[in-house]
């Protein structure tokens, strides 16, 4: 019995890497057939119950011919697996692709945690920022506090920036120019006299 060559599409890849090997055992899910790869382009398969003989040469036995559906459905499994395939049933370049697939996923899942981590911390440190503010306006007595804000707000400043113009303020390195009523009351005085 010459058993079955197994009619590989060519735009497939090589039968090998397609083939499930992990089902090529002796076991209770094993496949019924053997597969002799010694030709790798043309790959033949034997049923095992195969007698190993025919009465017409060249044509394989009844044994070997019922496995040409076994033969078939491998094909269209290794043509178009599904998605929720046991791995026991893909060949070796399936794994790869899974495998491939899996680490492209967790490179995009690790560049989103370190894009979240980012956001996070920039949340955390204006919050920090808004928290300093609150605690230099009030347990500090700014002179012109308003006058402060208004300007470096003015300028299109960042919370950070304000707290670190109120500390300078209170350090004596800034002083906002402006005129508070003691100011206007002497302008008064000057334009009656």
């Amino acid at each position: 019995c010459p058993g079955l060559t197994v009619a590989w599409p060519q735009d497939l890849r090589p039968f090998t890497m397609l083939f499930p090997w992990e089902r090529y055992h002796k076991g209770p899910d094993s496949l019924p057939f053997l597969v002799d790869i010694s030709n790798s382009a043309m790959p033949h398969v034997r049923s095992k119950r195969c007698r190993l003989s025919t009465l017409l040469k060249g044509v394989p036995c009844d044994e070997c011919a019922e496995i040409s559906q076994h033969v078939t459905h491998l094909v269209d499994a290794a043509w178009n697996p599904k998605s929720h395939t046991n791995y026991c049933f893909l060949g070796l370049a399936h794994m790869q692709d899974l495998t491939k697939g899996y680490a492209d996923q967790t490179r995009q899942l690790r560049l989103q945690g370190l894009n979240d981590s980012h956001k996070y911390m920039h949340a955390l440190t204006q919050l920090d920022d808004y928290q300093h503010l609150l605690m230099a306006i009030s347990e500090k007595d700014i002179p012109r506090l308003q006058q402060i804000v208004n300007v470096v707000l003015c300028n299109g400043a960042s919370v950070q920036e304000i707290v670190n113009k109120l500390e300078d303020a209170l350090k004596g390195m800034y002083r906002p120019q402006g005129y508070g009523a003691s100011d206007l009351d002497i302008a008064t005085l000057v334009f009656w006299l």
